[in-house]
């Protein structure tokens, strides 16, 4: 699970979008729940199905989220984090509060969600369970 989450950093550090002059993008905004409450903090992974299979991130605030995209099907992948209540890494000199995630590898690494993104296309909510 520590690569999937090295994976989304290195992928929202560079920005996977197109450049200018590339294929237009256009503005999704959606919502996603975690057992029936809005997801309060996580990342959302929009990525291509076809072509070049670009991927696109996002944050996801309050179960809201706003990604910019190129039209076509997409592959959804969601995860989070959250701090393990009493639970330290000790192998530094000072001990670090160690978290995990806590989002089901059916939504992210075994995703089967996705989304068609078009103009006018309506606004996805992915209700997650456990």
């Amino acid at each position: 699970m520590h690569k999937q989450l090295f994976v989304l950093l290195l992928l929202a550090s560079l920005g996977c979008a197109p450049s200018a002059g590339g294929p237009p993008l256009i503005t999704t905004k959606g919502t996603v729940t975690w057992n029936g409450a809005p997801l309060e903090e996580g990342r959302i992974l929009f990525r291509e199905t076809a072509g070049d299979k670009r991927a696109y991130s996002a944050l996801i605030e309050k179960g809201n989220f706003t990604i910019e995209t190129t039209a076509g099907n997409m592959r959804v992948e969601i995860t989070a984090s959250r701090l393990i209540p009493g639970k330290f890494d000790t192998s530094n000199i000072t001990p670090e509060p160690m978290g995990e995630m806590y989002i089901p590898e059916k939504y992210n690494s075994l995703s089967e969600l996705t989304h068609d993104v078009a103009k006018g296309a309506p606004d996805p909510a992915f209700a997650l369970t456990e």
